[in-house]
């Protein structure tokens, strides 16, 4: 009687992660349609947890950004499933890879980091009640540590210029302005007018290709430097100025 409780715990376990598993992988691509159905009552397997499908019912915009991003397939990226098989503790890594993970359990509720991931489990309330998120760079970093410990050597770090001043939340990407030195402008004015960064200018280098220069590298326990100090060493001059 206990072993058959034991395989019917198991199997129940096993069809959940399946399920989540499965809705997950289906939403980035937006092959899974609901119509004529009460959300919160389908994914009630979910917990508090809903899913990004119901963000994405009024947040389409966001739901595209961020479905093409790393975070959405944080947990099935090549090098990190290369890294997860080889880890002691996988809870480690699932903690930041995944959403609603649970330590005592050692299981998640979603693949990847989903929107509840950094905006929190739904709340019925909402649109009233607001899900912003924690704006600080401590709060990026409770994943990102190599690039919080970076920053917070930095300029930017001293100056308390957080992760969101420069980078939007959902693509992941720098904001556009930082494409053309118009953000690092709008702070580094003086900077650029010095003669050396307006020779680079002219040829067409910006700021962030000796500033945020990211040189090929293995990384470490799934972890690599980001170039978050923002300081442009003899390295990046020697790929251009080989003499």
């Amino acid at each position: 009687m206990r072993q058959r409780s034991q395989w019917l715990a198991f199997a129940v376990s096993f069809v959940i992660v399946v399920i989540t598993l499965g809705l997950t992988l289906l939403w980035p691509q937006g092959d899974l349609v609901f119509s004529d159905s009460d959300p919160g009552r389908l994914f009630s397997l979910l917990g508090d947890y809903q899913s990004p499908q119901l963000c994405r019912e009024c947040h389409s915009e966001q739901f595209e950004s961020w479905s093409q991003t790393t975070h959405a397939n944080a947990l099935f990226d090549p090098i990190f499933r290369t890294y997860l098989e080889q880890a002691e503790r996988p809870g480690e890594c699932l903690a930041c890879h995944t959403t609603g993970y649970d330590t005592a359990t050692g299981q998640f509720v979603l693949a990847g980091v989903t929107c509840e991931a950094c905006h929190g489990p739904y709340r019925p309330q909402h649109p009233e009640e607001s899900m912003t998120i924690v704006r600080s760079p401590e709060f990026c970093g409770d994943c990102h540590r190599v690039t919080l410990a970076e920053w917070q050597t930095s300029r930017h770090g001293i100056a308390a210029i957080r992760c969101i001043d420069c980078h939007e939340v959902h693509t992941q990407q720098a904001h556009a302005a930082a494409t053309t030195n118009t953000l690092c402008a709008e702070c580094h004015r003086p900077d650029i007018a010095e003669p050396q960064h307006q020779a680079h200018n002219g040829a067409g280098i910006l700021c962030i290709d000796c500033h945020l220069d990211r040189p090929d590298q293995i990384p470490v326990n799934g972890h690599m430097l980001t170039a978050h100090s923002f300081t442009a060493t003899r390295d990046n001059c020697g790929e251009c100025h080989v003499e």
